[in-house]
């Protein structure tokens, strides 16, 4: 009860006022470590200039535990800052002062100028976000007449022209006037409709009475600091259109040339020759007719460069690497790193251009085109152009640049929409009809929009596979073999090896060169009967009534093989008493030995279309025999 008699007691009081809450104590600043170590991991201070520390720890002793109650602006700022140190270096006048006059100066001391920063943010308003501005449309191209100083009965209009600055498209029209057209093309045999296309050419003749066209149609691109002309050949003809006029479509390449900001393009079309469509050289009894209509025009057209894309890429698919890509609506380039497996001649040999390339290096790039419809850039340029002279050791990586453009083709390349598919094949895409052919080495899709690429099946609607691109041309012939030996598909006929005919089989085996004088022996069942044998050696010449061997060499993945091309002749008196019936197997056999090594040659052969070459014949019977060269083409 005494206790009681000194407490204070309660205020009174009065009606709507409300118990004022006990203040809680302040923590203190001066000591809290984590409130420090959250401040400084917040903004980054973590430690003072050597200057200001000495001064911040003797402020840091003498400041109590407990802040005054009464608020102030500057210590509510303090509740934002970093750290404590960085607190206590604010509440230095100088600084404080300093910021006031140069807050360009406080905001660049080192430790402390991320706190300042965000102090004079915080007082300061914060200022109106700047609008995106819209991106500025495109000009539309106005059309251009071209100049009639001529014999033509008509006009020729440039309808539509544009450059992305590495090509420049133009769609042009010719618009026959009266009916001295129509009357001149079927004086000359011609209908003038949907039969005539125009040439920009005038059709001569020789001393020897033969018809040709004489180019001399020319179009000139005035870059920034030079010209680029094009003449002859590069231009294609105008073909009907259905509604009386005749269109064409160019695509010059400025890539020699330097461009701006515009070019100035100067179209000159001296002679225009009516031709019969479906001829590709003029015969001489062709119906021609040919008008000077001397067009000439000039007109000036801005870069649009709004959809040029360019990125440095770094996506693999397996060994396979996409580098970069460089694109524009009229072009696209791309980089690529690839392992080398090999000439595709080892495989296949004697095609021509196409032997001494690499397997795997086949590219085709497709996008999006009109209505959704895929849309097939043109055939890719490659470089370096001869791998042959320059192919570096097995397996060692390549790098190739490939170059396309939407040439010649029926659509306008602005209509096409991303992302662009690029495909590796082993062998050029639709190399021969029938089953698939080859695998796929490597795809990637790649999305303009992000500048990213990754890998994709696509080729699987194709009905491709993918293949292993590290498995040169030697490892897959090693895997395709049986001890040692193998039929390579380029060299053997599925029908000639039990041909139901005489001689009864050809075929010819190849084994690396030093398996020369190895003896195998070939045998012809009839059910389980041997009905014919011949045994020969490798690497020698060998004849024996009907049946032969002659020998021969060839090089695959830098390896010398040894071939050995066999006959074995019909048995005659299988054929005086059943006629020509195809045997049952072909078998291979080890002379020395007797170890069977192939039990049936046709279908060794087929296994080995199958490794090397990805050729799937489909399901056969148990004779194999429904196989022809005709439903399967020759490999």
């Amino acid at each position: 009860m005494a206790e009681m008699k000194h407490a204070k007691k309660p205020e009174k009081k009065l009606p709507g006022q409300s118990a004022p809450k006990p203040e809680k104590p302040r923590p203190s600043i001066g000591r809290d470590r984590v409130f420090r170590a959250q401040l400084a991991r917040e903004y980054g201070v973590e430690k003072l200039p050597e200057s200001l520390k000495l001064r911040t720890e003797k402020t840091l002793s003498t400041l109590p535990d407990v802040m005054p109650a009464k608020p102030r602006p500057v210590l509510r700022a303090f509740r934002g800052m970093a750290t404590a140190a960085a607190a206590l270096a604010v509440t230095s006048a100088v600084l404080i002062g300093l910021n006031a006059t140069s807050p360009q100066l406080t905001e660049s001391l080192p430790g402390l100028g991320p706190v300042f920063a965000a102090l004079n943010e915080k007082a300061s308003p914060s200022p109106l976000p700047t609008p995106t501005p819209e991106p500025t449309p495109e000009p539309e191209f106005e059309q251009v007449t071209l100049e009639n100083r001529g014999d033509f009965p008509g006009e020729l209009t440039l309808e539509e022209a544009w450059s992305d600055g590495r090509g420049l498209y133009m769609e042009l029209s010719i618009a026959p006037k009266g009916e001295d057209f129509y009357y001149i093309c079927k004086e000359s045999g011609l209908d003038g409709e949907e039969n005539t296309y125009l040439w920009p050419a005038a059709m001569m003749v020789n001393d020897l009475g033969e018809t040709y066209p004489e180019y001399n149609c020319s179009v000139t691109i005035y870059g920034e600091n030079d010209s680029h002309s094009i003449q002859g050949y590069g231009f294609s003809a105008f073909t009907p259109a259905g509604d009386g006029t005749f269109k064409a479509r160019w695509y010059l390449d400025l890539e020699e040339l330097e461009v701006g900001r515009e070019l100035k393009v100067s179209v000159s079309l001296p002679d225009l020759s009516a031709q019969s469509m479906g001829y590709d050289e003029v015969s001489d009894d062709e119906a021609v007719y040919t008008w000077h209509p001397d067009f000439e025009g000039t007109f000036t057209l801005p870069i649009a460069e709004g959809g040029n894309r360019s990125f440095t890429l770094h996506a693999s698919d397996g060994p396979v690497t996409l580098r970069s890509i460089s694109y524009t609506p009229s072009k696209v380039e791309l980089d690529v790193s690839l392992p080398y497996l090999g000439p595709i001649k080892d495989l296949m040999p004697d095609n021509g251009a196409l032997s001494d390339w690499p397997l795997g290096f086949y590219a085709r790039l497709s996008c999006q085109g009109p209505e959704g419809k895929e849309f097939i850039y043109g055939v890719a340029e490659r470089s370096p152009e001869n791998r042959s002279m320059t192919a570096p050791e097995l397996a060692a990586e390549t790098d190739l640049h490939y170059t396309f453009t939407a040439l010649n083709e029926q659509v306008d390349p602005r209509e096409l929409r991303g992302p662009l598919v690029l495909t590796l094949y082993e062998f050029p895409p639709n190399y021969v009809e029938g089953p698939s052919f080859g695998r796929v080495n490597a795809e990637f899709t790649i999305d303009l929009n992000t500048g990213r690429a990754s890998p994709s099946e696509n080729y699987l609607k194709e009905g491709y596979e993918k293949g292993d691109a590290s498995k040169t041309t030697l490892e897959r012939i090693e895997e395709a073999s049986t001890d040692g030996l193998i039929l390579m598909p380029w060299e053997n006929y599925y029908e000639a090896i039990n041909s139901g005919n005489d001689p009864l089989s050809c075929f010819v085996i190849s084994a690396p060169a030093e398996n020369a004088g190895r003896e195998l022996t070939v045998s012809c069942y009839l059910e389980d009967t041997v009905y014919r044998s011949f045994t020969f050696a490798l690497g020698q010449n060998i004849e024996e009534g009907g049946d032969s061997c002659y020998a021969s060499y060839h090089y695959a993945g830098g390896r010398e093989f040894l071939d050995a091309s066999v006959t074995v002749a019909y048995p005659e008196w299988v054929a005086e008493d059943m006629g020509y019936v195809h045997f049952d197997r072909i078998e291979l056999s080890d002379a020395a030995t007797g170890e069977i090594i192939i039990p049936d040659l046709q279908t060794a052969l087929l296994e080995s279309s199958e490794k090397l070459l990805n050729q799937n014949f489909g399901e056969t019977d148990g004779s194999l025999n429904n196989i022809t060269t005709e439903s399967h083409p020759e490999l």
